[in-house]
C-alpha cells in the first residue's frame, strides 16, 4: 500500500513543498521510495543535497547544525630569493660614510641619504613585488608592474614616511635626546620607517581581504615560518640593529662616529641587510636538507 503525504517547510527564507511517497512493507515498516521538491524557483541537481539542508525531509523538523572549527589564519610565507636581499642598504650606507658628510655634517648627510634611500626603496619594492609574483605563478610571465600596482607602491611611500612620527615617539620613550638633536632623531626615524615598513606595506597590502589580521600578526610577531620570510626578517633585523646601535655611544672612545644618531643608523641599515641575507641562507639550508632526504 502506498500512501502520499505532503509537508510544507520553510528554510533559507523560501517556501518549498516536500512531497514524500512512502510504501508500506509487510512488517509494518515504511520505506521512502520517492522524494520530490516542488517550488517556484528551479533547483539544480547539485544544489539539492539533503545532508546539507537544515530541515529534515522526513520529520520536517529543523536539524541541529554543528559548527565546524574555524580554520586558523596564518600570514603567507614569502619564497626566498637572492633578489629579495636588500643589497641597496649596505651600498647606500657605504656611500654615506665614504662621502664624509654623515660624520662632519650629520644633518645634511641624513637629508641626502634619505633622498637616495627613497629612490632605491621604491625600486626595491617594485622588484620584490615582481619576484614574488613570478614565484607564485612561474608559468605566467610578468611584463612588469601594472598601473594599479605601481600606483599602490607610490601611495604607500608617504604612508611609510608618516609612520616615522610614531616611531619618533617610540625613540623618545626609549630615551632619545631632544633639544638640538630632535631634528636628527626625526631623520633617524624617517630612515628606519622606510627600511622596515615600506617593503612590508608592498608585500602585505592594506587593500587585501585579511589585511587587518595580517598586520596584527606582523606587529605581534605571530608569523609562521618567520625565518623563511626575508622581508619580515629584514624588518626585525633593522629594528634590532637600531636598538643595538645605542650601546657604542656612551663608550669613552671620543670618536666622531659615536655622535647621535650615527651608530643607530648604521645598525638599522646593517641589521636589515643581514636579516634578509640570513633568511635566504636559512632557506637554502632547509631546501638542501629536504632534497638530501628525498
Amino acid at each position: 500500500m502506498t500512501s502520499r503525504r505532503t509537508k510544507k517547510v520553510s528554510f533559507n527564507k523560501s517556501s518549498k513543498i516536500v512531497e514524500i511517497t512512502e510504501d508500506s512493507e509487510p512488517n509494518g515498516l515504511e520505506r521512502i521510495s520517492k522524494e520530490q521538491i516542488v517550488e517556484t524557483a528551479d533547483l539544480r541537481d547539485d544544489e539539492f543535497d539533503p545532508d546539507t539542508m537544515d530541515i529534515d525531509l522526513i520529520t520536517g523538523k529543523k536539524k541541529k547544525v554543528i559548527k565546524s572549527k574555524k580554520e586558523e589564519f596564518t600570514v603567507e610565507t614569502i619564497p626566498t630569493s637572492l633578489l629579495v636581499i636588500p643589497y641597496h642598504l649596505p651600498l647606500l650606507l657605504f656611500s654615506m660614510i665614504a662621502d664624509g658628510q654623515l660624520l662632519s655634517q650629520t644633518k645634511d648627510g641624513l637629508q641626502k641619504g634619505f633622498f637616495n634611500l627613497s629612490i632605491l626603496s621604491l625600486i626595491y619594492s617594485v622588484l620584490v613585488g615582481e619576484v614574488i609574483k613570478n614565484t607564485k605563478n612561474p608559468k605566467s610571465k610578468s611584463n612588469g608592474p601594472t598601473g594599479a600596482e605601481f600606483l599602490y607602491t607610490a601611495i604607500t611611500y608617504p604612508i611609510s614616511v608618516s609612520l616615522a612620527v610614531p616611531l619618533y615617539g617610540t625613540f623618545l620613550l626609549f630615551g632619545a635626546p631632544t633639544g638640538p638633536l630632535t631634528v636628527l632623531t626625526f631623520y633617524l626615524a624617517s630612515h628606519v620607517a622606510l627600511i622596515v615598513f615600506y617593503p612590508l606595506l608592498n608585500i602585505y597590502r592594506f587593500t587585501d581581504k585579511n589585511a587587518k589580521a595580517i598586520w596584527w600578526k606582523l606587529f605581534t610577531f605571530q608569523v609562521a615560518n618567520w625565518k623563511l620570510n626575508q622581508v619580515y626578517c629584514s624588518t626585525l633585523g633593522g629594528l634590532l640593529g637600531c636598538w643595538l646601535g645605542v650601546f657604542p655611544i656612551p663608550l669613552d672612545w671620543d670618536r666622531d662616529w659615536q655622535d647621535w644618531p650615527i651608530t643607530l643608523l648604521v645598525g638599522a641599515y646593517a641589521g636589515a641587510f643581514l636579516g634578509g641575507l640570513l633568511s635566504y641562507l636559512y632557506g637554502r639550508y632547509v631546501m638542501f636538507k629536504l632534497t638530501r632526504k628525498a
